[in-house]
């Protein structure tokens, strides 16, 4: 047990800063944490509870109160199984401790044990308070007693452990049985696309099911018989003895949810122990043939030092999968969440009234349509960490930046125009679609071309800035770069913060002035160009001045 706490331990300490790290910057760690938390995880748990809270009032009349709460975790358990297949394998096969790890006089099941508990640790704090406050909504619309918050407790803690030991067991299986499968490139690939099948998937379920609004869910709950909910529970069954330990005052239910636990923790230590050392030697970490030094040097050309170094960053984002999978293809995803958010209008079809106001000309459903598309570029390009993880990604090769021939305010500004085309133009092409396809007419077209451009340079400056503060720049794995990064995660918490507070100040201003839309998007304009000003500044002075500070 000491072996297995002191690696865990110890491979927790990998994905954290360092000490020179923490130290460095403490008072802008502990504000940007304050912002993360008050911007990103309660606005995000609060409308959680909510949600459940409100379907389950109606569904306790009627019998059927917990299947709300366990639908949702059902959910829970299926993205955690989806997005944890590629951390998994990273952890497992393609981190840069396993050449330390496998020569010392450790038995599998202790390697795994440990480096599958960091992983839980690490890759699930946002997921443990989701569930809680799942929980919590549902506790308070039953009106369950006190020790249901103490079972609530231990779902929120143990709940993701059966979906990762799934995806464990399966990739252990998978290194086992292919043969194919001997770089972290094949491996990235392959769950990429499975994501994108997936959200796929679950927008053409929700296509044929006809919508799924308010009224038509609970009706589906309510059903004894969903099979849905009774197919999840046969695929994950402990979510349904941990819910039921709460309805029925039984501690049976909660020794089964305990027993299912166990048995698939039994289940993964015995194959780990079995097949692991066999697929984890002769793994490589990277894919393709090294060129002779004379093919590279008869391959190089001269071309101007700014075209150059953009192709380069394209190249990087492009041909990397961790990268592709994690910065590029969100700009292609969203389109399909946007889909499944009309499909959960169903019956009611609330967009079709905005949609129409749009069309007579309505001034308020012009300006939320303008808000709106701020909004979404401003998370979109938060999201997909281009410019928040630009000088991270440079890891060990950090030095190239100090002694190419270009200043460090024309690579910043590369970086920038990397981002803002990648998710800009993703941005505008959707945009003008959407036009068309709406029938919005050329000046809303244009206002929402410039609105979403503006947010986009603004989080990209800013994103930059960010990363410069305290790059990670000491990992082993193109994932963990991304992970491990906190100044994604405070990019994300403080660009949400100044969307939210822009889109709220420029709708109050609508409601409760006299100035028509157009002053309101006018002013909208404005100050998005000054934001963009700004984060500007801090890139030309602070963010130089700091990428000057780190020593290489």
């Amino acid at each position: 047990m000491s072996i297995y706490l002191k690696l865990v331990g110890a491979l927790l300490k990998t994905v954290e800063p360092s000490t020179e790290e923490k130290n460095y910057k403490k008072i802008f760690y502990g504000v940007m944490g304050f912002i993360a938390v008050f911007c990103i995880m309660i606005p995000m748990a609060f409308f959680v509870g909510v949600v459940i809270y409100a379907l389950t009032q109606p569904l306790v009349s009627q019998g059927a109160g917990q299947n709300a709460v366990e639908l949702f975790l059902h959910l829970i358990s299926v993205f955690s199984f989806i997005f944890g297949l590629n951390v998994i394998f990273s952890v497992f096969y393609f981190s840069g401790d396993i050449e330390n790890l496998l020569p010392l006089p450790l038995r599998p099941y202790q390697i795994i044990a440990s480096k599958f508990t960091a992983a839980l640790i690490s890759e699930s704090v946002m997921e443990f308070i989701v569930i809680i406050a799942a929980f919590a909504g549902y506790i308070i619309a039953s009106g369950r007693p006190f020790w249901s918050w103490i079972i609530a407790l231990v779902g929120m803690v143990t709940l993701p452990i059966v979906p990762l030991i799934y995806c464990a067991v399966i990739c252990m299986l998978i290194m086992l049985l292919s043969g194919f499968i001997k770089n972290k490139d094949t491996v990235n690939k392959i769950t990429g696309f499975l994501t994108l099948a997936v959200v796929v998937g679950i927008a053409i379920l929700i296509s044929n099911m006809g919508g799924l609004d308010a009224q038509h869910l609970v009706e589906a709950l309510s059903d004894p018989n969903n099979q849905l909910v009774n197919t999840m529970n046969l695929i994950f069954p402990q979510v349904h003895f941990l819910v039921s330990s709460m309805v029925n005052n039984t501690v049976v239910n909660l020794i089964f949810y305990i027993a299912v636990n166990g048995i698939a923790i039994a289940v993964f230590l015995l194959v780990a122990q079995a097949v692991y050392f066999r697929t984890a030697v002769g793994i490589n970490r990277v894919s393709g043939k090294a060129k002779s030094i004379d093919k590279v040097i008869s391959s190089l050309r001269q071309h101007n030092p700014c075209l150059t170094y953009l192709k380069k960053e394209f190249r990087l984002l492009f041909r990397t999968p961790a990268y592709f999978t994690n910065c590029i293809m969100i700009n292609l995803m969203w389109p399909v969440f946007l889909y499944i958010v009309y499909l959960l209008n169903g019956k009611t079809n609330f967009l079709d009234s905005f949609i129409y106001g749009i069309h007579t000309g309505n001034e308020e459903s012009v300006l939320l349509l303008i808000l709106a598309i701020s909004a979404l570029s401003v998370i979109i390009t938060a999201a997909n960490c281009i410019a928040s993880s630009a000088l991270t990604r440079e890891g060990k090769h950090f030095a190239f930046i100090k002694y190419i021939p270009l200043s460090y305010i024309a690579q910043i500004n590369i970086k920038a125009l990397v981002s803002i085309i990648i998710s800009g133009l993703g941005m505008i092409i959707y945009v003008i679609a959407a036009a068309i396809y709406l029938d919005l007419g050329i000046k809303i077209t244009v206002f929402c071309c410039l609105v979403s451009l503006l947010s986009v340079s603004f989080v990209s400056y800013f994103g930059i800035f960010m990363d410069s503060v305290n790059p990670k720049l000491i990992w082993d794995d193109e994932l963990n770069a991304l992970r491990g990064n906190y100044n994604v995660f405070f990019n994300m918490a403080v660009a949400m913060l100044l969307e939210a507070v822009t889109c709220a100040g420029a709708y109050l201003l609508f409601k409760f002035t006299s100035l028509g839309s157009l002053i309101i998007i006018i002013m909208l304009f404005i100050f998005l160009l000054i934001l963009n000003i700004i984060s500007y500044l801090l890139c030309s002075y602070k963010a130089t001045e700091n990428i000057d500070r780190l020593s290489v």
